[in-house]
């Protein structure tokens, strides 16, 4: 299939692709420093995460018109939920003393800011709009839609990557995990960024962010979507075969095709020239 030609990138840690009016990158490093985690605590108020990967991202910009969207981790929990009741309606059995250790481990340098979060670290992050242009925003839409049909086709992927932003296990608890995945196709590109939750014994949370852009469309779509539903249900739909193997629980792709949808919307931005 022919389409736009591309070149890929591979640069000190990035990766990425070239291709008609768009530079994709995906840029992958360790997780942050020891001072950088004291930065980033600081600033944000709570507890980050065990496993923080605040310097990675994910990266799309259109070049004609200067409309460019960033996925980071920082970003993403500057919208976990800070107020008085935020994780009132999730506990395990030792939420408490699990809340206290992360608040103590992080004293020396959140003394002053330490306050009620949400610990699950659950963030409606949908990315960061950094355009040139501040006409280019995302704006609801009833008339466009993901091309499903056209993301099933067997075109052949220019660019693939997958890229970590933030994991924490919830002191044994479950995990909390914030990833973006992209594919480029000779006609499209396509990104799903996850942020998926399994709090063991209580619920399963998968909050999906999916871009959508066909190469030379004048706009590119978003769609949210929020999944939920208790960690008793999500269990009893294992298949019988499985017995009492629990791995299907670990995949946030099955657990997802597992979870009712509860909300959703469609967004998109129109490609305008500066």
């Amino acid at each position: 299939m022919s389409g736009p030609t591309h070149k890929l990138i591979n640069n000190n840690g990035t990766k990425g692709i070239d291709i008609g009016d768009w530079t994709i990158l995906s840029h992958k490093t360790s997780i942050l420093s020891s001072n950088e985690i004291d930065t980033a605590s600081a600033d944000l108020g709570i507890p980050i995460p065990e496993m923080i990967f605040g310097n990675n991202y994910l990266s799309i910009e259109h070049k004609k018109s200067g409309f460019k969207l960033e996925f980071k981790a920082l970003p993403a929990l500057a919208m976990v939920d800070q107020s008085s009741t935020s994780s009132d309606h999730i506990k395990v059995s030792y939420a408490r003393e699990w809340f206290d250790k992360r608040s103590m481990a992080n004293q020396e340098h959140i003394t002053d800011v330490v306050k009620p979060y949400d610990w699950t670290y659950s963030t409606r992050y949908s990315g960061s709009n950094v355009s040139t242009n501040n006409a280019l925003e995302f704006r609801p839409t009833t008339e466009e839609s993901i091309d499903i049909e056209q993301l099933k086709r067997p075109d052949p992927i220019l660019f693939y990557d997958e890229n970590i932003l933030f994991e924490d296990e919830l002191a044994d608890n479950g995990t909390a995990l914030l990833t973006t995945k992209m594919r480029v196709m000779p006609g499209c590109f396509f990104i799903l960024l996850r942020f998926f939750l399994r709090v063991d014994d209580v619920l399963f949370r998968v909050y999906d962010t999916r871009i959508y852009h066909r190469l030379g469309a004048p706009t590119v779509i978003r769609e949210c979507s929020t999944r939920e539903s208790s960690y008793k249900d999500i269990r009893s739909r294992i298949p019988r075969s499985k017995g009492d193997d629990l791995s299907l629980l670990l995949d946030s792709n099955w657990v997802s095709s597992q979870l009712p949808e509860q909300e959703s919307f469609v967004e998109s931005v129109q490609l305008v020239a500066i």
